[in-house]
Order: structure tokens, then C-alpha cells, then sequence
């Protein structure tokens, strides 16, 4: 047993550390794009100081394609994670330097190093206690460097380093959450890996061994058809001899009892009777007239209704036989793989659980974006629920059934909690003002739809096929865009707009006007709908608008139940 445990634990270190080194290079790559990329911000927000901006970038993506460079020698690879984390410790103080240069801790520039935390360890397989080292030390970098820089440091300082301490802390512990979360799902797929390797092993073994006691058997066996019968007496297997027309000549002592009958009740009966009718074609059209032609069958898994009802997995493997006195005959063996298949379901389940968990991870980091408000977290699961039902009606339209599949509308749904994640990036002094909002910080507001589409993309670009971050940058980007075109950030209209954006817009709108804010009281749901049907045409999809019409009763329900939620804690 500890051989077998220290055996599995040297193969995922190996298995982990190439995975290190072939996302490192990944990562280096993506930070030499986007640090290079992101000076287009530099030039519109900060021209004054864009030649400094782009020194300290340019120096830093040399340093990334040295460091490139470097891994492609076979005697550094061992060191991928050292070169990785001192990347992201320099691109942490590049960063830390640009935002000394804007403004000390009153600069929304320390975002890079959130997305960079954000994109880095959740494409690394980093370990707890390395993804906590890292990033403390990535934050006491930002702060350390930061505090030294800001001269003279002033009380609005200190209110800003809490206030980014928090967000900071707040994304190195969601992250760590992923990173332990990704290594146990890596080292439960090598385990299962493992489990069935030796399980197929197994089953090899066993076959071959199988056929080779049925060869020997079947020579001794010419010579009498007592001794035939012997051999397939003394085998586990259900072995059937049928004729040419399906019906049973003869079957053996223990696969009789695999089907809760007896060899001479079973004799003489077709065999079809035992198959699950949906294997019945199959068995009649394609097994029996290869069986004929003197082809052999290997493999062929089926299902079979016993005598008492009961359902058993089976594997089936057959050929041809010449009997002395009954001519042309097929002899079939059905190994019974009831087990192996509840095992493969129970793997699936656990599959199924793990994918649970990572939803979990992505509805925390979407609060991360909602918690500097007073809402817990409520607001989420009202968009969430509100999105769901205007998804499930809208798939009744024939014009949309083709692209609200069951797949998009979980997408959706997940992604849907993500459409202000960009807010993370947005000053306090503009999020959380209580009064309108000036032309400027106005224009600052509503960057948050590209912070957002910017942070899912990188995201999105560190995974492996994981549809919902595509999504979620539509609906991040392109919620508050309009129906008439005078929405923003891109002014797009009607059609343009992605389809899951439209239907986020309009349980976006309905929960604000339901939900009570700092300069309004809660609207109730006849004014809400009032004033979405007023804008259908204009703000709204009139389709999305016509779809929560006939679903505003259990908006209505949902909005009650969600609110008596909340107000017991049970959400």
C-alpha cells in the first residue's frame, strides 16, 4: 500500500511539474502580449507620462523573452516555477512603479497585479502554500514599494492602502481556493487514471486467460459432447450456444443462474427474449450477420433483462462453430460488467461534483465585485434566477431554439453573475457615491464593462474549453448597450448585440428597479414592468420584453421567495 501511495505521488509530482513548465511558457508568453498590449491604455489615459510607462514596460517584456529563452534549454526547465514567480514578482513591481508615478495607493493601476494574480494561479498548478507565499509576497512588493514611493504618505493614503489591502487579500485567498481546488481534481484524475489502467489490466489478464482455457477445452472437446459440456459448466461467464436462428442449444451451469434460469429451461428459447429492446435490432441486423459470415465479435456491450427483471451490463464476444450433430451453430460468451459500469457512473458523479465545486469558486470571485456594496451576495442569485427564466421561455421561440441549447442556457446562467466583475477596477469615490454621478466619473463608471471583458478574456485564454468565460465576456462587455444604439460602451443595436447580453440587460434592470438603492425606494413589480415595457424597442429586445411578459408571474414568485430568502438567511 505505501509503495502504491509513494508510486502515485512520484508520478503527479512528475505529471505536475510538466504541466508547470508547459503553462510557464504559456503565461510569459501572454504577459510579453498584454504588457505590451495595455500601453495603448497608457497613451489615452496617461500621455504625459507614456514615455516612462513604456520604458518600464518594454524593460519588463525583455526580461520575459530572456526568461522565454531560457526555458528553451532542456538543463533549466526544472526551474519553470522559479522563473515563473520571479516574472510575476517584476511584473508586480513594474507595475507598483507605474502607479507610484499615478497617484501611490489612489491609483486604479494596481488592478494589473489583481488580473495578473487572477490569470497566473489560475492557469499554474501552484500548491496552497505556494500560491499564499507568492502572493504575499507579490502583495508586501505592491505595499512595501508603494509606502516608500508616496512621499509624503498623507491619511488618504492609509485609507487606500486598506481599501486595496482588501481586494488584494481577498483575490490571493479566492485564487488559493482554486489552486487547491485544481490540484485535488488533478491528483483524483490520476488516481482514476491509475484505477482503471489496473482495473483494464485486470480484465486483460482475465481474458486472455479466458481464451486460452477455451482453446484448450475446445480440442479435448471434439472428442465427446460430455466433455463440452464440462467446460462450459465450470466457466463464470454466461456462454450460450445458439443456431442459426437464435434459438438456445445450449448454455452453460453458471451463466444460466446470471440470468436466474436454469440450463434446460433455457434451451430451446430465443435468445433475443433476454435482450433490452433497445439492443434488439442490433442484435438481429448487424451481430447475427456477422456472426454468419464467420466474422468474430470482441467487445460489444449490451444490456439483457433477466428471467426476474433484472437488468445486467454485459460484454459480448462470439464466433462461429461447426457442431457434429447440429451443423452451424455461434457461440456467444456474455461477461457480466454490471460493476464496471456503476463504477464508470460513479466517476462521472464525481466529475460532475468536482465541476460543482469550480462553480462555487466562480460565484465567489463574482461577489468579489459586489461586496464593497451593503448586497450579500443577493443580487447575484435574483440575476441568476431572473436570467434562467426569461433563457427557458425564450427556448420555445423556433427562431432561437437553434442557439439556446441546453449547454447555453448553463453557460449563460453561470456567466450571467459575472456581468459586473469589472466594478473591481473602479476608484470607491465613484462605486460607492451616493448622489449623480459627474460627466466624468460617469465616463470612469462605465469602463468597468471593458475592465471586465479584458479580465474574462485573460481568464478565458488560461483555460482549456471552458465556454461560459466567452460568454461572460459578451455579457460583461455589452450589457449596457441598448436596443436603439444609444447604449454603451461600443453603441451597438438590436441584432448586434449578443443574445445573452440582451437577456442579462433586462434581469439586470428589472432586480435594480425592484431592489431599493441609497436614491430610490424599491420600485414593486406593476412599476417595473411598466417602465421595461415603456423601453421595449428602445432599451430592450422587444422579443426579451414579450418573453418575460408572459413569465412576470414567476418573476413575481421568484422576487417573493428570493426575498424571504434574505431575510431568514437562507440563501
Amino acid at each position: 500500500m505505501e509503495a502504491a501511495a509513494t508510486q502515485l505521488t512520484s508520478s503527479f509530482a512528475s505529471e505536475l511539474k510538466d504541466l508547470f513548465f508547459i503553462r510557464t511558457r504559456l503565461c510569459l508568453w501572454l504577459g510579453v502580449v498584454f504588457f505590451s498590449l495595455f500601453a495603448l491604455l497608457d497613451f489615452i489615459r496617461w500621455r504625459e507620462f507614456f514615455p516612462l510607462l513604456f520604458t518600464y514596460r518594454l524593460s519588463f517584456v525583455i526580461i520575459l523573452l530572456i526568461f522565454l529563452r531560457l526555458l528553451s534549454y532542456r538543463g533549466i526547465r526544472p526551474y519553470a516555477r522559479f522563473i515563473m514567480s520571479s516574472a510575476m514578482l517584476l511584473g508586480t513591481l513594474t507595475i507598483t512603479l507605474m502607479t507610484i508615478k499615478l497617484g501611490g495607493f489612489s491609483s486604479d493601476y494596481y488592478v494589473g497585479i489583481l488580473l495578473m494574480i487572477a490569470g497566473g494561479f489560475s492557469a499554474l498548478p501552484f500548491t496552497v502554500s505556494q500560491a499564499l507565499l507568492l502572493g504575499g509576497m507579490m502583495f508586501l512588493v505592491y505595499g512595501l514599494t508603494t509606502f516608500i514611493g508616496t512621499n509624503p504618505f498623507q491619511e488618504k493614503d492609509a485609507i487606500y492602502l486598506v481599501n486595496n489591502s482588501f481586494f488584494f487579500l481577498s483575490i490571493i485567498a479566492v485564487t488559493t481556493v482554486q489552486c487547491f481546488d485544481d490540484i485535488q481534481t488533478q491528483l483524483k484524475s490520476l488516481q482514476s487514471k491509475k484505477n482503471l489502467r489496473n482495473l483494464h489490466h485486470e480484465l486483460r489478464n482475465f481474458t486472455h486467460d479466458l481464451e486460452i482455457l477455451i482453446e484448450k477445452r475446445m480440442e479435448s472437446l471434439e472428442e465427446s459432447e460430455l466433455k463440452f459440456r464440462d467446460l462450459y459448466n465450470n466457466i463464470l461467464d454466461l456462454v450460450i450456444l445458439i443456431d442459426r436462428k437464435g434459438l438456445v442449444c445450449m448454455v452453460n451451469q453458471q451463466g444460466a443462474a446470471i440470468l436466474d434460469e436454469s440450463p434446460d429451461t433455457l434451451e430451446g428459447k430465443m435468445l433475443a427474449d433476454f435482450l433490452n429492446p433497445r439492443d434488439w435490432q442490433y442484435y438481429i441486423f448487424e451481430i447475427m450477420p456477422q456472426l454468419s459470415t464467420g466474422a468474430s465479435l470482441a467487445g460489444v456491450q449490451m444490456q439483457m433483462q433477466t428471467t426476474l427483471g433484472r437488468t445486467i451490463e454485459v460484454e459480448l464476444g462470439g464466433n462461429r462453430v461447426d457442431m457434429p450433430d447440429k451443423g452451424e451453430c455461434y457461440q456467444l460468451i456474455f461477461r457480466d460488467i454490471t460493476d464496471t459500469k456503476r463504477m464508470e457512473k460513479q466517476l462521472l458523479e464525481s466529475t460532475l461534483l468536482i465541476d460543482s465545486s469550480r462553480q462555487a469558486a466562480i460565484f465567489g470571485l463574482a461577489r468579489l465585485a459586489e461586496c464593497r456594496h451593503e448586497d450579500t451576495g443577493a443580487h447575484l442569485i435574483r440575476i441568476r434566477t431572473y436570467t434562467r427564466i426569461l433563457a427557458m421561455e425564450l427556448a420555445k421561440n423556433p427562431d432561437l431554439q437553434h442557439i439556446i441549447t441546453d449547454s447555453f442556457i448553463e453557460d449563460l446562467c453561470l456567466s450571467s453573475v459575472l456581468h459586473d466583475i469589472g466594478k473591481v477596477g473602479i476608484p470607491d469615490s465613484i462605486l460607492l457615491k451616493p448622489g449623480k454621478l459627474s460627466e466624468r466619473e460617469f465616463e470612469i463608471m462605465k469602463q468597468h464593462c471593458e475592465y471586465g471583458s479584458i479580465a474574462l478574456s485573460s481568464a478565458e485564454k488560461a483555460s482549456e474549453s471552458v465556454s461560459f468565460l466567452k460568454m461572460g465576456q459578451e455579457i460583461s462587455s455589452f450589457h449596457h448597450e441598448r436596443w436603439d444604439g444609444k447604449g454603451y460602451p461600443h453603441g451597438l443595436a438590436d441584432l448586434e448585440i449578443p443574445l445573452s447580453a440582451r437577456i442579462v440587460t433586462l434581469a439586470d434592470v428589472y432586480d435594480a428597479l425592484t431592489s431599493s438603492r441609497t436614491y430610490k425606494p424599491a420600485y414593486n413589480h406593476e412599476q417595473a414592468k411598466q417602465i421595461i415595457v415603456e423601453d421595449s424597442g428602445r432599451r430592450f429586445d422587444p422579443t426579451v420584453v414579450n418573453a418575460f411578459l408572459r413569465k412576470e408571474q414567476e418573476f413575481k414568485n421568484s422576487r417573493k421567495q428570493l426575498l424571504l430568502q434574505a431575510r431568514t438567511g437562507d440563501t
